[in-house]
């Protein structure tokens, strides 16, 4: 009897958890808020993809300085490396 008792107990709770579980973020907000919340959304994504694009081209500007600068006797190196000696 004691544990027909506790299984009463229980369903009601089971029941308010189904409840509040069935609530979504778009229920609990506004049209506004989540309007507010998309378009918030979207410019951090496109910052995000800016600042890849501007990495992108400092690491391209810092390889191509560093090919510049390069030493004769590294370019040489690097020319033999490839297996592009004129004796090799």
């Amino acid at each position: 009897m004691a544990k027909k008792q506790k299984m009463r107990k229980m369903q009601p709770v089971e029941k308010a958890t189904e409840e509040k579980a069935g609530t979504t973020l778009k229920d609990l907000l506004g049209a506004d808020a989540l309007a507010k919340l998309k378009i918030v959304e979207k410019d951090l994504k496109t910052q995000q993809e800016l600042a890849a694009q501007e990495a992108a081209e400092q690491a391209r500007r810092e390889k191509e300085e560093r090919e510049r600068n390069k030493s004769f006797a590294e370019l040489l190196e690097e020319y033999d490396k490839k297996g592009g000696g004129k004796f090799s």
